[in-house]
């Protein structure tokens, strides 16, 4: 199954673990102790092994010891060793595709979520800051409906790309959806670090976009929440980014702001007069 000949033999002389995978190592001979201390009825293990043409293939071992001495110690032990590489990479790809956008190959918004919610969670007493960053292209519909949706595709495409080069090795790109990705920086140690890469986004990103024979310019809006200044959720601190991105839109576009409490208020009143203007178009009609 691992393609060794008969010269290599699992003896004590290397406990069959000089072929195990070092990251699955550990585990499995803590499954073995387990067995080993009567904590578990049978051995079972699921590692990494490494075949003779070097490759890895994923096994399932699982055993039972035959013999014991007189001290209560393992001497013999038989069991199976079974293929699973095919549900392996079946499970992986399903994982994939549940955490990262299929377009751009960038963290979606679950693996944004999760990732932003694991560095509140890990901030410390007094807390640390963390900062996301919303991003929006400006005029990304006009693009798509000009260029078609396949050329917006490659744009969006490269702007991750973009986005990825402007950012440190800590923090998490992603995409959100449609034309809207995040930037989530983990590590700041003031404003200045947020200025810098957001400077560096709002740059790079208006540089010419070359996408086969054809040359665009586009811009993007940007908002910044920063933890714990604007929230202490992960859930509100997207909104309140949302919502500075949207202020920045709203005033001309292609720039950064950071959010400011007013902002909420001035949220709720435009979604109070949005819903008044529906309730009348409504009625007017009605009354029509």
């Amino acid at each position: 199954m691992y393609g060794y000949g008969t010269d290599k033999v699992w003896q004590s002389s290397d406990g069959y673990t000089d072929i195990v995978h070092p990251d699955d190592l550990a585990q499995l001979q803590r499954d073995q102790q387990a067995y080993f201390n009567r904590e578990t009825p049978t051995y079972s293990n699921e590692h990494r092994v490494r075949c003779a043409d070097g490759s890895w293939k994923w096994v399932l071992t699982r055993g039972m010891v035959i013999e014991w001495d007189a001290q209560g110690k393992p001497v013999r032990m038989i069991g199976t060793h079974t293929d699973i590489s095919d549900r392996k990479e079946a499970e992986s790809t399903v994982w994939h595709q549940a955490h990262f956008d299929a377009l751009t190959g960038l963290p979606n918004r679950l693996t944004l979520q999760n990732r932003l919610q694991a560095a509140l969670a890990t901030s410390q007493d007094p807390p640390e800051p963390r900062a996301l960053i919303f991003i929006d292209l400006d005029h990304f519909k006009e693009i798509n409906d000009t260029l078609g949706h396949d050329m917006g595709d490659r744009l969006l495409q490269e702007v991750g790309q973009r986005l990825v080069s402007c950012v440190r090795e800590c923090d998490t790109v992603a995409r959100q959806g449609g034309d809207e990705f995040t930037a989530l920086l983990p590590n700041i140690s003031n404003t200045e670090d947020i200025h810098v890469i957001t400077e560096k986004i709002l740059a790079e990103l208006r540089k010419p976009f070359v996408l086969g024979e054809t040359q665009f310019l586009a811009t993007t809006s940007i908002g910044i929440a920063v933890y714990p200044d604007n929230s202490t959720t992960a859930e509100d601190l997207i909104r309140c980014a949302d919502m500075a991105m949207y202020q920045v839109k709203a005033h001309g576009k292609n720039g950064a702001l950071a959010f400011q409490p007013d902002m909420h208020t001035a949220h709720l009143d435009r979604l109070s007069l949005e819903n008044d203007l529906r309730k009348a178009v409504k009625e007017g009609d009605q009354f029509e």
